[in-house]
């Protein structure tokens, strides 16, 4: 439960930081920072719970900029969120490709040597 727990958190993190990416290509770090500031102050949602509370994020920025700037916004977040975990995950699968590798060549020194053993003590 406490492992889920810390990848949702994770997730929402990621998330967060990926909107936030996404704002400042869109509308440049001032701006971006503004836009920040002022929807903490009218909704009291920071930039960091976003990924908790994108709904919200989405109902500000509908107000802020209209629905079709909203949703390519998320949109372009979301597919930066889905390239970020594809490129964590290939490092995962090449970690354990690795290990299998390893895992491999160990069984065989382990084979070679336990027949070495059998046709000495022989």
């Amino acid at each position: 439960m406490e492992r889920s727990l810390l990848k949702v958190e994770r997730f929402d993190a990621l998330l967060s930081a990926k909107m936030y990416d996404v704002m400042k290509e869109t509308f440049g770090e001032s701006a971006s920072t503004l836009i920040y500031c002022l929807m903490e102050r009218q909704t009291s949602l920071k930039r960091e719970e976003i990924g908790k509370k994108i709904e919200a994020f989405q109902t500000y920025l509908k107000r802020l900029v209209g629905p079709e700037a909203t949703r390519i916004i998320l949109a372009t977040g979301l597919k930066q969120l889905y390239g970020e975990l594809r490129r964590e995950y290939e490092e995962v699968e090449k970690y354990f490709s690795l290990l299998d590798e390893l895992y491999e060549v160990k069984f065989r020194l382990l084979a070679s040597f336990q027949k070495e053993e059998r046709s000495v003590s022989n």
